[in-house]
């Protein structure tokens, strides 16, 4: 039967409701797909604020089926360790949706803070040996800042950085700025890594190697030159700032010739993931060894160290000269050989205990005016934790200036906090004996103050020393002369000598044969000699000199005193004092004054009748 009318128009009403309601559905479609990155981001950032990310904030989504791209994206991390902070911006990302991989990420800024605490290793410890493993092909970055806030100092970077993985999931990473190349190359599970640190443009600093580290048993080893490896923990902005002024401290202009061809090597391996540790290094020079030091741990607590040292003398003094007081910048080791070992233990939660010890043989130093030979030091610590340092030296042979040579030096002190107690330091010159008083001496203290003390020192090699052959004598002298010692100088003041036997003082130089003064000392056997002895860093001395004898030839052996105060600039001292001296005067006085140990004063020859005398103790300048 054919279709009323009404049926007609009732199927035509039902397309039209249809097809509004498709192109309604259409527009909402195309109005969704429109506003597509804007609805993804709000979603992203839901999902992120119910995430354990903190103050999540993303801006400027893009997208279409190949990449996405992010204008700015921001958001904190709590750790175990400590909070991240982390904001990019222009971030791009190449993705196959079918194949659902991501392939490249691209970051024009990336900005990394990380605030580090410690903690205990055990309480926050997850699953051992878990994969590292990169989910995208590459990520680059064109600018990236890392700023790692320790309890050390800040550690940061600041340049560029490129990861990319290969086969098997390996990694290589590269990370520049303008001082340095880092490559950090990583095996398929973390299974071995190495990584190489260079200088820019050219030139090795260090390279570290680890193996078997996706089981217990891990072995590490670096080689690296030494003075480019200070160079850069002094240097670079990822060392944290207090330990970069650690390695400071270090005069590098002193060092660079000492250990610009030196080499360091270093390893250790561990069975059971740190639980027990051997480790060894070695510092080398020319394929010598210099230094090797070797470490073994157990229970992550009980720790032995053992350490060797052979090398050169000259070359241990300059890598100890910065600990050296300032007084020994200037010395220099022209010969012999230092030998040392140290061992250490730490028992369980203990302190360190341990003994060193350092044996420098043959040695040939120059300080100031003085030169060793064939010398031996020994330093010796009996145990670390008390920090005193014994030193005992043996030096067969001293100069003390030109042809001026001591015998048998022999030192005994103990340094600590800066402070040496000198128990013994002796030698034997001029025919006695001179020593340094026993004392505290505080190094830091500018000058240094001694005490010298000579014993039977032989007034005629005395004499001799002062290179004036027309001055000579017999007899012994003791005496004490304060010290103060600074950088290359010396300067005594108040000094005492005196003699402890009778002599005879001679002077056969050119003079004025009717001079009293000058007959008498051509042979004045004395009987008591007193002196106070002053003398400046720059050569000035000042001699207050007594002199009480007679000369059987002059005055008919009647006693004479001298009084004189004699000033000059070495080695003119008796040569200036007797000429610039009135000597004849003074003889004449002191023969005719009453002796303190005689009733009265003989009456002189004939033809050396003297002008009446001022008052007996008057002294001549």
């Amino acid at each position: 039967m054919p279709a009323t009318t009404n049926d007609l128009q009732q199927r035509g009403s039902w397309r039209r409701k249809m097809a509004i309601t498709l192109l309604m559905l259409g527009l909402f479609c195309l109005a969704l797909w429109w506003q597509r990155s804007v609805l993804l981001e709000l979603l992203l950032q839901q999902a992120m604020k119910q995430s354990a990310l903190s103050a999540p904030s993303l801006s400027g989504l893009s997208f279409d089926s190949k990449q996405a791209k992010l204008a700015e994206i921001s958001f904190g991390l709590a750790t175990p360790t400590g909070n991240l902070s982390v904001a990019m911006q222009n971030v791009s990302t190449d993705y196959d949706l079918e194949k659902r991989t991501i392939s490249n990420v691209s970051i024009g800024h990336a900005a990394l803070k990380f605030n580090y605490h410690p903690t205990d290793q055990a309480a926050t410890q997850t699953s051992e040996n878990t994969p590292i493993s990169l989910p995208l092909d590459r990520l680059s970055i064109a600018k990236l800042e890392v700023d790692v806030d320790t309890p050390w100092g800040l550690s940061s970077f600041a340049g560029q950085a490129d990861v990319t993985r290969g086969a098997a999931d390996a990694i290589d990473a590269r990370f520049q700025d303008a001082q340095q190349s880092i490559h950090l190359n990583m095996d398929p599970g973390f299974s071995a890594a190495k990584l190489n640190v260079q200088r820019l443009p050219t030139g090795s600093i260090f390279e570290l190697n680890a193996s078997q580290l996706d089981g217990p048993a891990k072995q590490i080893k670096l080689d690296a030159g030494a003075l480019s490896l200070i160079e850069w923990l002094s240097n670079s902005l990822l060392i944290p700032q207090t330990l970069r002024a650690k390695t400071q401290s270090y005069d590098l202009a002193k060092l660079s010739p000492l250990l610009s061809a030196t080499q360091l090597s270093a390893s250790a391996t561990t069975p059971d993931n740190f639980a027990t540790l051997q480790a060894e290094a070695f510092l080398t020079k020319d394929k010598q060894s210099l230094l090797a030091m070797d470490l073994s741990m157990t229970n992550k607590q009980t720790i032995d160290m053992n350490g060797r040292l052979d090398m050169a003398a000259s070359e241990a003094f300059d890598l100890i000269k910065p600990w050296l007081p300032a007084m020994a910048a200037s010395w220099t080791v022209a010969g012999g050989k230092a030998q040392g070992n140290l061992k250490l233990h730490r028992p369980s939660n203990q302190d360190v205990s341990g003994t060193a010890q350092l044996i420098i043989a043959d040695l040939a130093l120059t300080a100031g005016a003085a030169k060793i030979e064939n010398g031996k030091v020994e330093l010796n610590i009996p145990e670390l934790a008390d920090r005193a340092v014994d030193l005992s030296a043996e030096i067969p042979t001293l100069g003390l200036g030109k042809d001026l040579i001591a015998q048998n030096l022999s030192i005994k002190a103990r340094y600590l906090d800066q402070e040496l107690t000198l128990s013994q330091a002796e030698l034997a010159l001029f025919g006695g004996i001179m020593e340094l008083k026993p004392d505290k001496i505080p190094l830091e203290q500018t000058p240094i103050l001694l005490t010298l003390r000579l014993h039977a020192v032989d007034l005629s090699q005395l004499l001799m020393s002062l290179d004036y052959p027309n001055i000579s004598g017999t007899g012994s002298i003791d005496g004490e002369l304060p010290l103060q010692l600074s950088a290359g100088a010396i300067d005594v003041q108040d000094g005492s000598l005196s003699g402890t036997q009778p002599g005879v003082l001679r002077y056969m130089g050119p003079a004025d044969s009717q001079n009293i003064a000058f007959k008498a000392l051509k042979n004045l056997v004395y009987r008591n000699l007193q002196a106070k002895v002053n003398y400046r860093p720059n050569g000035d001395y000042h001699l207050g000199l007594r002199l009480e004898g007679n000369n059987p030839e002059v005055l008919s052996g009647h006693p004479l005193a001298f009084n004189l105060n004699i000033s000059g600039q070495l080695p003119e001292l008796l040569q200036k004092g007797i000429l610039a001296g009135d000597l004849e005067r003074t003889i004449l006085e002191q023969a005719t004054a009453k002796p303190a140990d005689a009733g009265a004063s003989p009456k002189p020859p004939s033809g050396d009748q003297p002008p009446k005398p001022p008052p007996a103790d008057r002294r001549n300048q």
